[in-house]
C-alpha cells in the first residue's frame, strides 16, 4: 500500500500531462473550426465553474468568509489579470500554431519561473543551486528543440 501511495504523485503528473495535451489539441480542433478564442475561453470558464463551484461551496458552507465589495473585487482583479489574459493568449496563439509547439512551449513555464526566481540568490556552490540551473537549461534547451526541429509533416491539424 505504501508504494502505491508512494507513485500516486508521479500517476497525477503523467495523466495531467495527458490531460493538458488533450486540451490542446480539443482546442486546435474547435479553433479550426471556426470558434473564436475568446468565446472559448468563456466557455472553459463557465464549464469550470459549473464544476467546481459545488465542490468549492458544500465543504467550506460553514466555514467560508462573508463576502464583502473589498474580498469580491480582490477576486475579480486577480482572475481578470492571472488566468483569464493567459487562455486569451493561449487560445489566440494556438488558432496560429499547432497544439504541439503550444504544448511544448507549456513546459517552459518552469524555466521562466526559475529566471524570475533568479533575482534571488542563486548559489552555484551548493547542490540545490546546481540543480535549478541544470533543470532550467533543460527545459529551455528541450523545449527550443521541440519547438524549431523542422521533421516531416506528420497530421492535418
Amino acid at each position: 500500500m505504501a508504494s502505491v501511495k508512494a507513485c500516486a504523485p508521479y500517476f497525477y503528473m503523467i495523466v495531467s500531462q495527458f490531460a493538458y495535451a488533450g486540451s490542446s489539441i480539443l482546442g486546435k480542433l474547435a479553433l479550426g473550426q471556426g470558434l473564436s478564442a475568446l468565446v472559448f475561453v468563456v466557455y472553459r470558464h463557465l464549464i469550470a465553474m459549473l464544476i467546481l463551484a459545488p465542490l468549492a461551496y458544500v465543504p467550506e458552507r460553514n466555514r467560508r468568509p462573508s463576502f464583502s465589495f473589498g474580498v469580491m473585487l480582490k477576486i475579480f482583479i486577480l482572475a481578470m489579470l492571472g488566468i483569464t489574459i493567459q487562455q486569451n493568449v493561449y487560445y489566440v496563439g494556438l488558432h496560429l500554431i499547432s497544439p504541439t509547439v503550444a504544448s511544448a512551449l507549456g513546459n517552459v513555464i518552469p524555466a521562466f519561473t526559475f529566471l524570475l526566481a533568479i533575482m534571488e540568490k542563486l548559489n552555484l556552490k551548493t547542490v540545490r543551486g546546481r540543480a535549478k540551473l541544470a533543470g532550467a537549461i533543460f527545459y529551455i534547451t528541450g523545449s527550443l528543440i521541440f519547438t524549431f526541429w523542422k521533421g516531416h509533416f506528420v497530421g492535418g491539424l
